[in-house]
Parts: structure tokens; sequence; C-alpha cells
């Protein structure tokens, strides 16, 4: 049941991409449609188990999804940048099936042929960049990447049994930190200045290096 709920919402998270690439679809059928992502992986088993209260782990999986979904997109900004991150965050989810043994899972194969999947488009996307990931692509590993990190990133230890498993928090963390950090301080910094957070800047974490001088190669 969890194999075929991250297909479909995986699936789910790909058709709004799409859609949003064709017809620049509304703020809020996209935010509800991610919603709907984190629903079916809920309702097929996948949740992060980060605390011994059930509507905790409900929110925080809602919260996570939603989150990286709209991260990989933000992120999406420069050549390459969401390309060679996501390729990152499967290495440690691959490695983390290393370290439990769990290489003969169904999702150790299909995270490989999403990797070189990337590592295929990255040749293509890698600066001056001939292809483009677009909505459509960073939707969809959003979904994906999320599934992955709640089932080998957040739930790779037992939870505590506090209200809050704090170690829990650690893994994902450091594994998600640049999509994180970077949607978090765009978001403060829009709002802050009055502006809408979801609308397109050049006040990434990427702009920032290329404001000190790299170019979009040594960025990426």
């Amino acid at each position: 049941i969890e194999y075929i709920g991250i297909l479909l919402s995986t699936m789910l998270g790909f058709l709004l991409g799409l859609a949003d690439d064709a017809y620049n679809t509304r703020p809020l059928f996209k935010f509800l449609t991610q919603v709907s992502c984190g629903i079916i992986l809920l309702a097929s088993g996948t949740e992060i188990t980060l605390s011994n209260f059930e509507p905790i782990n409900y929110i925080i999986t809602i919260v996570w999804v939603v989150g990286i979904m709209n991260s990989l997109n933000m992120l999406d900004n420069m050549d390459a940048i969401t390309t060679t991150v996501s390729i990152s965050i499967i290495l440690a989810c691959l490695t983390m099936m290393f370290v439990h043994d769990e290489v003969d899972s169904i999702y150790f194969i299909m995270q490989i042929g999403v990797m070189a999947a990337l590592i295929g488009f990255l040749y293509f996307n890698w600066h001056p960049s001939s292809m483009y990931m677009g909505d459509t692509g960073s939707q969809f590993l959003g979904v994906f990447l999320a599934a992955m990190g709640i089932k080998f990133l957040w739930n790779a230890t037992p939870p505590s049994g506090d209200l809050i498993s704090a170690k829990n928090l650690i893994l994902p963390m450091l594994v998600f930190i640049l999509p994180i950090i970077d949607t978090t301080t765009v978001t403060i910094n829009r709002l802050l200045l009055g502006k809408s957070p979801f609308v397109g800047g050049k006040d990434h974490t990427t702009h920032a290096l290329v404001y000190l001088g790299l170019n979009d190669r040594q960025v990426a």
C-alpha cells in the first residue's frame, strides 16, 4: 500500500507541475494539490513518526511534503541547482538503506532509477543549460524526495517516546539543509519587505553566491 501511495502522490505532483507549466495555475489550487499529495502518503502509511501524539505526526508530515515541494520549486532558479541537490539527497537516502541493509527494497531500485535519470538530465541542465526542469520536474521530485526522506531519514531510528523526538529531526534537516535554508530565508526576507513569497525574484541563496563573484557553474 505504501508503494502505491508513493506512486499516486508522485503522479499527482507531476500532473500539478505539468498544469502549472502549461496554464500557470493559481497558488491556492497548487497548495491544495500539494496537501492532497501529503494526504495520499499519510493514507497509504508513509508518515513521519516523530511524536507519540499521532495528530502531531499528521501535521508534520503534511507540512514536510508541502514544504519540500515548494522548496525544490523555488530552488530551481539557476542551471543544475535542483538537479544536483536532488542527486545528493538520493545519495544520502541510499546510504541509509545500505546502513540498515535495505538494498533489496523496491525503493532502492526506484531511487537508483530516478538518480540515473537526473544524472542524464544534468548533462543538458548544466550551465549553459539547453533543457529545463520546470514545475513538472520540481513538483514530481518534491513529492518523491519528501516520501524518501520520510521513510529513510525521518524514520531512520525509532522515536524516543517524547512528545517531539529531537534526535529524529537531525538527519532530515542536515540532508535537506540547502532547500530548507533557501526557502526559509527567502520567505522571511520577502515578508519583511511586504512582498509575496510566491513571486519569483533574485534573492535566493544561489543569487547571493553570484553577487559574491561566483559564476553559474561554480555555484552549482
